[in-house]
């Protein structure tokens, strides 16, 4: 038969253990330290990689581009086809028409609303047109601001809740902005350029 032991010889053994514990784990300790001293304290040696880009690949002309283009330019005569251009964008912005155009009111309306800072489009009449008709399509409330030969000209609310300029054009480049009625908001828009009234 096993006798057993006082429990204060247990608790002077553990006690040991535990400082073992301690000791080892401060040795552990040190050593991780002393590496990545060293590690750190090794000059910068710095490795290039050069990176090459893929050549383009070639896509099957089978195929059709699936991205919208957006807030083009382009550069238009008297007769273009198809019968009517539609360029895209989103409206709006963080500037007051009125403050762009320079004035409160237009022979084809109000400068009211928010547009951006940048024109949306830029439309170059390569020659005079005895009708043009810019006409924005859009699920929101949505302004126009047309600045080019012989002034700016502001529309709202000429179709639905959208603007609309249309008569005889100078030839020339024409910026053309695309915004919104209510500051802070945004919608997407179809910006129809035609010669049918």
């Amino acid at each position: 038969m096993l006798k057993s032991k006082p429990q204060s010889e247990y608790i002077c053994v553990m006690r040991k253990l535990a400082a073992r514990s301690l000791i080892t784990l401060a040795a552990m300790t040190t050593a991780m330290l002393a590496t990545a001293t060293a590690v750190r304290s090794q000059p910068n040696t710095t490795t290039s990689v050069e990176i090459t880009r893929p050549q383009k690949l070639e896509t099957p002309s089978s195929k059709k581009s699936s991205y919208v283009k957006m807030f083009e330019d382009m550069a238009i005569a008297p007769r273009f086809t198809p019968k009517v251009i539609e360029l895209r964008g989103i409206s709006g912005g963080i500037m007051e028409t009125q403050k762009k155009s320079e004035r409160k009111v237009t022979e084809t309306g109000e400068c009211i609303g928010f547009v951006d800072l940048e024109p949306d489009h830029k439309i170059t009449l390569t020659k005079p047109f005895r009708y043009l008709k810019l006409q924005v399509k859009s699920s929101g409330d949505t302004i126009m601001l047309v600045r080019g030969p012989g002034g700016s000209w502001c529309s709202d609310d000429v179709s639905d809740r959208n603007p609309e300029i249309g008569g005889d054009w100078l030839e020339g480049t024409y910026e053309v902005w695309v915004g919104s009625y209510e500051e802070n908001t945004s919608f997407p828009y179809l910006l129809q350029l035609t010669e049918q009234p």
